[in-house]
């Protein structure tokens, strides 16, 4: 369990040296201690320059697909223990989290026999299990939308099918939300917001209706283009499936409807490992007068540097924390970065599960933070995948709880983060201190710590693509207001009372 005064005074022992990779560039960090005024307004001139968060923004787009547990993952934890480490973060430790780790090694589509022409894929299906060295081969069978094929009547066969989607139009977001900053208007409550990965419930529960069914391999097809579709990693429950199976691009799914009504053959091919693993979370704790605790999270592991750009926005938020007055700081900052989300939140669960009657009890509330800076990448008038203009939308997820949804809308007006909603929990998580839980890597501290967190978090088309860059999809200015920005909140936050943050006292849906 951590103590709060431990260790008190920790030194910045980095001060223009980036912790990184491939760095190469000296990125000069304010560095002085700082008074108490700068903990009761943060002073932007003393937070880490946007050049420090675009250098490890393009370091993280260079590691590119942070698969939970593989090399370039851990790689990735090791550096940012240094960085914390770096920004004076103390009691910097690792805990394990054991899993089954997934490795998908190859993975190819053919018409006909071994020596057929080569289909095209955007990616495999995480978890979905392996082929033999051979493949699989069988006739193409396709299942319609909402179709659910008796017991048996795939045996033998390869199933098509479209990705299910599931938009949801901004009115009906704005229905669930306390309130919204969108100074430019631009959610319009008749349109729709629509994600290639937003139906990957429906989607999990096709997946896992397929062995009774006999099929011997799986082709879901995603409704984007190439573009759009290339490196698509979902569903990632960490559910290991004995289907094995592939997504494919709009132009091949449409083909490959056309030929599942002749007796072409495919052959797929999947080769995956499994083996067991100790991946590993992070922690680390910025003393404050007492020792109770706010919470700042992120997780580790992703396909991309959006997916997630959170731990370094954490360590550059610690900078600045690390060195305002112990005094100025009302409670102790626990910095967590947990692994395996793309495990089924296995690293929040198992953090949960060993600090609840420990270290979780001194715990106030939490701030989880994801996916900052994003841009709006969509379908353009030809339908292409483009940079719409626009910023991604962006949520805050937050408890039925008046201060910290106050502090929730005035930390994006701040950050001049439009468009965004607070929106209240909505998907059912049994155990959850009101019933329902969120999307996103701070609703196992809610769910399974019973903690009171916020999540702020974007969900962009590219969200859930490893091999896309994301350098030119990420607004590097606008994700260090969102750092300054939540710093203050955290700041504030530490200034409430206790009982004031820990009751449910807003209308629940």
């Amino acid at each position: 369990m951590l103590g709060a005064g431990a260790v008190a005074g920790a030194a910045i022992v980095e001060t223009n040296v980036p912790i990184g990779a491939n760095a190469t560039t000296l990125v000069t960090w304010p560095t002085k201690r700082l008074g108490n005024h700068a903990a009761m307004t943060v002073d932007s001139t003393q937070f880490l320059p946007a050049t420090q968060l675009r250098q490890w923004h393009e370091e993280l787009d260079a590691l590119g697909m942070r698969s939970t547990g593989s090399p370039v993952h851990e790689h990735y934890i090791d550096l940012l223990i240094a960085r914390l480490k770096a920004v004076g973060v103390g009691q910097v430790h690792t805990e394990p989290v054991p899993l089954k780790k997934w490795t998908a090694q190859q993975w190819s589509l053919e018409l006909g026999g071994s020596s057929g022409e080569r289909v095209a894929t955007a990616s495999y299906i995480p978890y979905s299990g392996g082929t033999p060295s051979a493949g699989v081969s069988g006739p193409l069978a396709y299942i319609e939308a909402g179709e659910t094929p008796p017991s048996g009547s795939l045996s033998g066969k390869i199933a098509l099918f479209d990705v299910p989607s599931s938009p949801v139009s901004y009115g009906t977001m704005e229905e669930i939300s306390y309130g919204k900053y969108d100074p430019q208007g631009l959610l319009v409550p008749t349109q729709e917001y629509s994600r290639p990965w937003g139906g990957v419930s429906d989607l999990i529960a096709l997946l896992d209706s397929l062995p009774a069914t006999g099929a011997i391999g799986c082709i879901a097809i995603i409704d984007l283009p190439a573009a759009g579709a290339q490196g698509s990693y979902y569903p990632y429950d960490g559910n290991i499936r004995h289907v094995p199976g592939v997504f494919v691009d709009a132009s091949v799914g449409s083909r490959l409807k056309a030929l599942a009504t002749s007796s072409s053959t495919m052959r797929l091919k999947l080769s995956a490992t499994v083996e067991p693993f100790v991946s590993r979370n992070v922690i680390g704790l910025i003393p404050g007068a007492s020792d109770e605790l706010v919470i700042l999270n992120s997780h580790t592991d992703g396909p991309n540097a959006v997916e997630d750009n959170g731990p370094n926005t954490i360590v550059a938020m610690s900078q600045y924390l690390g060195r305002l007055p112990k005094e100025s700081r009302p409670r102790s900052i626990l910095v967590s970065f947990t692994t395996g989300h793309f495990h089924g939140g296995i690293g929040q669960i198992t953090f949960a599960e060993n600090h609840r009657e420990s270290t979780l009890t001194k715990a106030v509330c939490a701030l989880t933070l994801e996916h900052l800076g994003s841009l709006e990448w969509n379908l353009d008038a030809e339908g292409q995948m483009a940079l719409t203009g626009q910023p991604e939308l962006g949520v805050i997820f937050v408890p039925e709880n008046k201060a910290m949804v106050d502090a929730s809308l005035a930390a994006l007006e701040r950050a001049e983060a439009g468009p965004a909603l607070a929106l209240r929990p909505y998907v059912s998580a049994p155990g959850s201190p009101n019933g329902y839980g969120w999307p996103g890597e701070g609703t196992q501290l809610w769910s399974d710590g019973h903690i009171m967190t916020m999540n702020y978090i974007t969900g962009p088309t590219y969200l859930l693509n490893w091999g896309i860059p994301t350098l030119n999809k990420c607004d590097i200015a606008r994700m260090r207001r969102e750092a300054i920005s939540f710093t203050q909140m955290t700041l504030d936050l530490s200034r409430v009372p206790r009982a004031s943050l820990s009751s449910l006292d807003l209308a629940p849906l």
